[in-house]
């Protein structure tokens, strides 16, 4: 059984979506996960120098009009796992925000 990329994959997709201030041209890839296993199948196969970008809630975020070269990963509703791994160190994926992060401190 061969590993198959579960998330989206969407090709000049529209930046000003994923952001608050609701700007911002388009990504020439952009990939939206559905955990960590599948974020790590796609980097897998990505070229070494393919430019990737990261953007989560798109909060305090401008994307210029001209849009974004390359291929960013939305973490949004995604790599949500966060826990408590001892009375100091808490463990937080890429997609967790930062109210959670507090709210379990």
């Amino acid at each position: 059984m061969t590993d198959a990329i579960k998330g989206e994959v969407l090709i000049n997709e529209p930046l000003a979506r994923y952001t608050s201030w609701r700007v911002g041209g388009p990504a020439t890839r952009l990939f939206k996960p559905t955990d960590v296993g599948d974020l790590q199948l796609f980097l897998r196969d990505l070229e070494s120098d393919e430019p990737v970008f990261w953007i989560g809630l798109g909060s305090n975020l401008l994307i210029r009009d001209g849009g974004i070269r390359g291929t960013v990963i939305a973490t949004q509703g995604a790599l949500n796992d966060l826990s408590l791994v001892n009375s100091t160190t808490v463990r937080a994926e890429a997609g967790v925000t930062c109210s959670k992060v507090s709210r379990l401190c």
